[in-house]
Order: structure tokens, then C-alpha cells, then sequence
């Protein structure tokens, strides 16, 4: 095993009973980032069973963003409890086991995200304005982070280069809703951002970009910079990375 090359986007597991007679529906919802390192992958959730003993089942590739791959799950005959995800490449196998703990949660809090924030979703823009007779192109980028409610007391937001880190801004998100759950009390929030309206810098092709979460009750700050790498998003109208 190597540093790992896969990452939790978000998990949500619930069994409930609908009415009209019908009990013990499941739906489990699985979405995980993987490092593009080969084309074929192996990506699987790796989980206990209720019986204690522990099985797999894959995740399906859904989309490719260059330097990383987006992998998801959605079964409606398995419900988890704790769990870790496998992804198989090369030869190599890496894991995110929550650090060594599993993840692990219950029937009132039934979803979780991968690091505590992710990037949900980086929406690149293009406009124009006008000023002192000329017409400048303007562009700025938008989007989602999922951050777990670790407390009350925190920020959030994206830290954005136009230039290749030769200078950056951080810019804060705003909390916009819990995202919400079949059963049990969501412990996932949605919170979006939308950095300043800048002329153009043509300078590179890209924005780079990381996102941030600080818990201001303990102090820590997570981030999610796309294992190590930054996220790249094209200057291009309405390009996106998820």
C-alpha cells in the first residue's frame, strides 16, 4: 500500500419501512474520487455485513476529470454501517479506511463525507464589462462543498489561483442546506461559493484551486486539494470538476 489514491466523496446508508406493508428498504449511496494512475480500475466498497463478517461490492466509473476519476454506488439491496473503500491499480492497492478507523455510522446519522469537506462541485464562468470605453472579459468560478457538521462554529470556502500560485484569494462559501437523507438526521451540509469577478487572466490555460474547512471550536482546518495535486479547472465557459 501507498499513499492513498482514493477518497470518500459521500456516503449515505438507510434502512426504513415506506408504509402500505412494505419494510426493510435499503438505500445505499456511495460516491468516491480516485487518482487517474491507468486506465483500468478496481474500485470497491469494502464493508461489514450485519452478520460481522465483511464482503465487497464495486463502485461503476462515472466520469473522468483528467488527473482523477469519479466512482459511484447506489444499491438498494445492502446497508452498511461501517465501512472502507478499496481501489486496485497497477498492482498497488490503496485504501481510505478513515484513518485506520473505518467509517462508521448509525441509523439517526446515517451520511458522512470523505476528510470531513470535499468538493462537491467548481463551475468555471466567463461575462464581460464595460468601463472607460472598452468592454473587458471578466471570470470567476462558482460552486458546492460538503462539509460534515463538526459544530456550530466554522468557515469554509476555496482558495483560487489565476496565475499559477504567483498570487491566490481565498474566498468564503456560505451555508446553503443539509443535504438531505431518506431516514435519520443529515450530517452533511451543502455550503456554495462564488469567488470575485476579475478580468480575464490569460496568463495560464487553468484555475487551481483547493478547498478548506475550519472548525473553529477545536481549530483544525481539512482540506480537499485533489490529493495533493490541486484541482485544475479550465478558464473555458462552464467547465466544471466534481
Amino acid at each position: 500500500m501507498g499513499q492513498s489514491a482514493i477518497r470518500l466523496k459521500y456516503v449515505e446508508s438507510d434502512t426504513f419501512s415506506p408504509g402500505g406493508g412494505i419494510t426493510g428498504v435499503n438505500n445505499t449511496i456511495v460516491a468516491a474520487k480516485v487518482e487517474n494512475l491507468a486506465f483500468a480500475k478496481d474500485v470497491a466498497l469494502h464493508y461489514q455485513q450485519q452478520n460481522g463478517t465483511w464482503s465487497e461490492v464495486p463502485l461503476t466509473w462515472q466520469k473522468n476529470f483528467n488527473d482523477y476519476d469519479n466512482f459511484i454506488l447506489n444499491d438498494d439491496q445492502i446497508y452498511i454501517k461501517r465501512f472502507a473503500l478499496r481501489y486496485s491499480v497497477d498492482g498497488v492497492t490503496f485504501w481510505d479506511n478513515n484513518g485506520g478507523a473505518d467509517y462508521r455510522f448509525d441509523e439517526i446519522h446515517p451520511n458522512t463525507v470523505g476528510g470531513n469537506v470535499v468538493l462537491n462541485l467548481a463551475t468555471a464562468h466567463r461575462g464581460t464589462e464595460a468601463g472607460g470605453g472598452f468592454v473587458f472579459t471578466t471570470s470567476w468560478v462558482d460552486g458546492e462543498i460538503y462539509l460534515n457538521n463538526l459544530s456550530f462554529n466554522k468557515k469554509a470556502g476555496i482558495r483560487l489561483t489565476a496565475n499559477d500560485w504567483g498570487s491566490f484569494e481565498d474566498t468564503f462559501a456560505s451555508f446553503a442546506e443539509t443535504v438531505p437523507v431518506a431516514e435519520g438526521i443529515s450530517e452533511v451540509e451543502v455550503w456554495k461559493f462564488k469567488s470575485p469577478e476579475l478580468n480575464l487572466d490569460e496568463s495560464t490555460p487553468g484555475f487551481k484551486f483547493a478547498i478548506f474547512y475550519t472548525d473553529l471550536d477545536s481549530g483544525e482546518t481539512f482540506w480537499d486539494n485533489n490529493f495533493g495535486r490541486d484541482y485544475t479547472l479550465s478558464k473555458a465557459d462552464l467547465s466544471t470538476d466534481q
